[in-house]
């Protein structure tokens, strides 16, 4: 993209202001460099891959409305990600809640014992992990798949690092407790 080489140099912060000023190519710079940590965060939360692209394309969407109003005191990521964890969140609280079914017998295997049940134990946490509380999920997720410090997690979560913390031992001891009643 030949229209992009202006735009590449320039940070987040500078780029937000350029979009306020309805440079579509600024839009467009910010939108290549976020998107996809954007859609992974909210595929993550909403295990739903057509949700999430709805939800990251909400996002931008919240960030080219509100571009005037951007104050840079946290990175940019960080704000997309509480913009997104702001409309999953909304997404949760409209959705009915679904009642889990059990573990499916496993096919005919394939493949060794201990590759079978490490699938079984996959899908098991992955389950686990849905059902944890949104700000136990979020914290989680933000911590373990994105990688972000706790300080990061605050800024997204609006939280205090103290919380976070909080949080990410409630789901961690959750999450080995369900694994635990796996195992008997």
């Amino acid at each position: 993209m030949i229209f992009r080489s202006s735009h590449r140099r320039l940070s987040d912060a500078d780029l937000v202001a350029d979009v306020a000023q309805g440079d579509e190519r600024a839009f467009a710079e910010l939108l290549h460099r976020h998107q996809n940590a954007v859609y992974a965060f909210a595929c993550r939360m909403l295990q739903d891959p057509q949700e999430a692209e709805d939800v990251t394309q909400e996002t931008f969407l919240r960030l080219y409305q509100t571009s005037r109003r951007y104050r840079p005191t946290a990175s940019l990521r960080a704000y997309l990600l509480r913009i997104t964890k702001n409309i999953c969140i909304d997404h949760f609280r409209k959705k009915r809640p679904e009642l889990m079914d059990d573990l499916p017998d496993p096919a005919t295997p394939q493949t060794p014992q201990d590759l079978l049940e490490g699938a079984v134990t996959t899908k098991y946490l992955e389950k686990a992990i849905d059902r944890l509380p949104v700000n136990q999920r979020t914290a989680l997720l933000l911590r373990h798949t994105e990688q972000l410090s706790y300080s990061r997690i605050a800024e997204v979560m609006d939280v205090s690092i103290g919380a976070v913390e909080s949080l990410l031992v409630r789901a961690r001891r959750t999450l080995k407790q369900r694994l635990a009643d796996l195992q008997e």
